[in-house]
């Protein structure tokens, strides 16, 4: 492959895609490059002498009274056989498009294509590996691609072919150490991909000059990575001389123009402005503003602090997601710093493991594991780590779960640190936390600020606080205070290191360390403190057993026993204990000191090892870093005092045989308010809180208690949405025969939810949300779908059958029409905006399951006030989340579609009255049986078209 080199960029259109099924071609399109330059192109359509399935005529436009008019595939072999010979092979997903024409040619009496192969795919996955997707049409975007028709044959080739122009001239410009680097690691790629990079590299090497880096690229200890901007401090910006916008008028002249003004959005940046701005004349009050999808709320907020906050005095912004702090930092911001008369400083701060270690990933880089899919992720971060300047792993959108070798070269946190090894100057932890020091906004997630509230509480004066996406703060600070734990698998977890220290059937920490007497005495000490905590561990589950478990009344689950352990009896264990649990703390402290100077100690003689020294050293040190989380969460539940037993409620599982190994501690926060109150808000000024959807309804305390907030002293606005959902929406309430045994996952209410989703979908094939209350229910309904023969002929995915919500998500945007089955975070979490969402089906009410163990406890203690929890806990958060749900729908003013909620007992039980009435929304509301409903849906969709 070289300048002389003719590549055959072709897409085919097909009848389907198994090759075996006997699917035939019915469209060939080639583009012939050469010199970097399209030369020619051909296309043909391809009689395939059989039908044509519906679904592939609704997406690549090709008819089946079209191709009865075209030659056959044996009547174009020859030309296209002559076309494509002598060239290279080239295809946006070659290991489909070779092998089915091969397997065309074959049919037809030609032998398979002896030419080389050669994937856009696999060549855009490493040198583009910050993208979300590799799907053509997006790569055509993302290089403004002229691409009118995808799937079609003729404008697939033609955009693949300027492409394919693209990424060799990118090859090109690679530096020629990481060009080598990736040679070496040999990826596995599809057919002869890999031998661009491997002549590309030969022909450097035969160069008479050899590339020189540019002045944006650095080595560093064998690795070229990006050059980031020196922090200096930044001087005390005279944003006093810049005055605040306060009309409309004044924002219009600084707001990006493309940007229509908004009355909401204005009310929101000088409530937030007036706040804070004259703490003398007026102290800042808790402020919590409602404001609805469309006003622009990024923006409403992010105005005013740019004249309120300072390197001195930042506001932290923690937001829901991570995607959210991306929005932040790459779109809202530089748009404000385009036209304001001072620029905004911000970084993003995640937690410790978002971040790549280039020690780790440098000594790793050509030790070979058991992954296929290892060699070909380090080649992505060697080109990724000459475009990044954060080190964020979350940058190349790879499934962490999944991916072993990522575990291995993620940060432990700058206490692990050695200012002598050879990054340290250069690591993006370290970097991103001096850039914090200098920030105007400090951009966190919900989690982060949970965890990590103690390194604001040392910022002098009190940074400001906005939490964005408010609903989620408060499950977010419930969930990070959870904790399960299996006592066992702590001794499991002390095995594995044990293991890892004298193992015989592979390299073990005594032989790497043998030469070194410092080192060798350390793995001494720590075996001795691990075989110490394996025994306390063993007698403290042994006491918590006859304690807890022996004697007493269990409740019996499905799976388990369970058992709610009363607080004063909590506190009794926790005494009767605590000799034990001072001895298991005194260790794991000991542990600690020993693990740090073992790591200082390797990193001093760090080369003395070989690289696959280091696979086994990090194998040790991620063992011990999980042994260490579990004994840290054990110490935590158990010893602790009154007040914190007062705070929290604890309940323990164990199998129906009551094995001791199986027993299981579980603890949740009870009161967060208190928590919030006296940790995270106490480190700042007070707090501003915004989210779409934040009010159950008007008169509601469940908001206010959950964040302990006082109504009396916050300023409270709900904002008012400019959508016009009574021209962008219709609400059908559906009907059926009363039910006195109705239960929303009885087989028989499953059944008719199967049959309602099919019957909304088949009258026009839309992109169709589906929200449950639970994956068994999904799971229960998907079999029913595909029993009756639905899920063949149409695409259905299903959360927990066929994966995780960020995989099915990915999935659903790129398949068009399709059916999704979500629960959870689809309530709230995810956003499809335009046509990427039309339908939106709510099969199940989202109550939560008042069996749980910690929602008992909740329970109680509004029983406790004379209040039930009924109406004080569950029907608010129900009518929350369906808000939420609702809101997934109407994301722009452009959107428009339909909800239909299928649970009848909005309509059946008076609670429901209350729910309808605290939607707030203008959405028109139609009530009627299935058909009825049906029938207005597809006028309402004819009136948009």
């Amino acid at each position: 492959m070289n300048s002389k080199t003719t590549y055959a960029v072709v897409d085919i259109e097909t009848t389907g895609t198994d090759i075996a099924a006997d699917n035939r071609a019915i469209q060939f399109s080639c583009c012939l490059v050469s010199n970097n330059q399209i030369t020619e192109t051909y296309v043909v359509d391809i009689n395939p002498q059989c039908v044509v399935p519906n679904r592939i005529v609704q997406l690549t436009g090709l008819t089946n009274e079209r191709l009865q008019h075209a030659k056959t595939f044996d009547q174009l072999a020859a030309k296209l056989y002559a076309l494509l010979s002598g060239t290279v092979f080239v295809a946006h997903n070659v290991n489909f498009d070779f092998p089915f024409l091969n397997a065309e040619f074959q049919r037809v009496g030609y032998p398979e294509l002896q030419i080389e192969a050669i994937d856009t795919v696999t060549l855009s996955q490493i040198l583009l590996p910050t993208l979300s997707s590799y799907r053509l049409q997006d790569l055509s975007t993302y290089f403004n691609i002229r691409h009118d028709h995808p799937h079609t044959a003729d404008s697939d080739a033609l955009a693949t072919a300027k492409l394919l122009i693209i990424l060799l001239g990118q090859i090109k410009e690679l530096p020629a150490i990481t060009l080598r680097q990736i040679v070496t690691i040999n990826p596995p790629l599809p057919q002869d991909t890999l031998k661009v990079f491997l002549e590309a590299n030969e022909a450097n090497q035969k160069a008479v000059h050899q590339q020189s880096l540019p002045e944006y690229l650095e080595f560093v200890s064998g690795l070229v990575l990006r050059r980031r901007p020196n922090i200096e401090p930044v001087p005390e910006q005279p944003k006093t001389l810049a005055q605040y916008p306060k009309t409309k008028k004044a924002k219009a002249k600084i707001l990006p123009k493309q940007l229509e003004s908004r009355l909401e959005q204005n009310k929101m940046m000088n409530l937030i402005y007036r706040n804070y701005a004259d703490p003398k004349a007026h102290p800042a009050k808790i402020m919590v503003v409602e404001a609805p999808t469309g006003i622009g709320k990024s923006l409403g907020y992010c105005l005013p602090f740019a004249y309120l906050a300072t390197a001195k005095k930042p506001v932290v912004i923690s937001t829901a997601t991570t995607y959210l702090q991306f929005q932040l930092q790459n779109q809202t911001i530089p748009m404000l710093n385009e036209e304001l008369p001072f620029k905004i400083n911000s970084v993003i701060l995640k937690g410790t493991r978002h971040y790549i270690d280039l020690d780790k990933f440098r000594n790793l880089l050509f030790v070979p594991d058991n992954s296929h899919q290892t060699p070909f992720i380090k080649a992505q971060i060697l080109v990724w780590l000459t475009k990044t300047t954060t080190g964020d792993l979350d940058e190349l959108h790879l499934n962490v779960e999944q991916t072993p070798f990522v575990w291995k070269i993620q940060h432990t946190g700058v206490n692990w640190l050695d200012p002598n090894e050879p990054f340290y100057q250069d690591d993006f932890l370290r970097y991103n936390l001096k850039r914090a020091e200098t920030a105007d906004f400090i951009i966190v997630n919900h989690s982060y600020l949970i965890r990590n509230w103690q390194q604001f509480k040392k910022t002098t004066p009190k940074p400001y606080l906005l939490i964005d996406e408010t609903q989620q703060f408060a499950e977010t600070a419930i969930k990070n205070n959870q904790v399960k734990l299996n006592p066992l698998s702590l001794i499991t977890s002390i095995n594995k290191i044990l293991a890892n220290l004298n193992q015989s059937h592979e390299a073990n920490i005594r032989e790497i360390v043998a030469n070194n007497a410092i080192l060798s005495n350390l793995a001494d000490q720590l075996e001795t403190r691990l075989n110490a905590a394996k025994a306390l561990t063993h007698a403290l589950i042994s006491a918590l057993f006859d304690q807890l478990i022996k004697g007493k009344k269990l409740h019996q689950n499905a799976a388990f026993f369970e058992r709610l352990i009363p607080i004063n009896e909590m506190k009794k264990v926790t005494r009767a204990n605590s000799k034990l649990i001072q001895q298991l703390r005194s260790v794991n402290d000991q542990t600690d000191r020993l693990l740090v100077k073992l790591n200082q100690e390797i990193d001093h003689n760090a080369d003395s090892f070989i690289n696959q020294d280091f696979l086994g050293i990090y194998t040790f040190f991620e063992n011990n870093h999980d042994f260490n989380d579990q004994l840290r969460q054990l110490l935590e539940m158990v010893d602790t005092d009154d007040q914190s037993i007062e705070q929290h409620v604890t309940w323990i599982t164990i199998n129906h045989a009551k094995d001791v190994n199986s027993l299981t501690i579980n603890q949740g926060i009870l009161k967060p308010k208190d928590y919030l109150n006296a940790y995270i808000y106490s480190a700042f000024e007070p707090a501003t809180f915004t989210g779409a959807t934040i009010f159950s309804s008007k008169r509601s305390q469940f908001i206010y208690d959950l964040l302990g907030i006082d109504r009396q002293e916050a300023i409270v606005k709900r904002l008012k949405s400019d959508f016009n959902p009574s021209e962008q929406a219709r609400l059908y309430l559906v009907t059926s025969q009363a039910d006195p045994k109705f239960a929303t996952n009885s087989d028989a209410y499953l059944q008719r939810v199967a049959e309602n989703i099919e019957a909304i979908y088949e009258k026009g094939p839309r992109q169709t949300l589906v929200l449950f209350n639970s994956l068994n229910a999904i799971e229960r309904t998907y079999r029913l779908m595909q029993e009756s023969g639905f899920t063949a002929t149409h695409f259905v995915l299903a959360q927990g059958v066929h994966g995780t919500a960020t995989k099915i998500s990915k999935q659903f945007i790129h398949h068009e029409p399709a059916i999704l089955l979500g629960a959870n975070t689809f309530w709230q979490g995810v956003d499809f905006p335009h046509h990427l969402l039309e339908n939106l089906i709510i099969a199940q009410l989202p109550f939560d399951t008042p069996v749980d163990p910690y929602n008992h406890a909740l329970y109680s203690i509004e029983r406790s006030k004379n209040k039930n929890p009924f109406y004080s806990l569950t029907l608010p958060k129900a009518t929350l989340r369906l808000r939420q749900g609702m809101g997934r729908l109407l994301r722009t003013k452009d959107d428009y579609g339909t909800v239909f909620v299928l649970d009848p007992r909005l309509l059946t039980k008076q609670y429901g009255k209350t729910i309808l009435a605290n939607l707030r929304n203008d959405i028109p509301v139609v009530k009627g049986e299935i058909n009825e409903c049906l029938e207005d849906m597809v006028k309402f969709f004819e009136s948009k078209t």
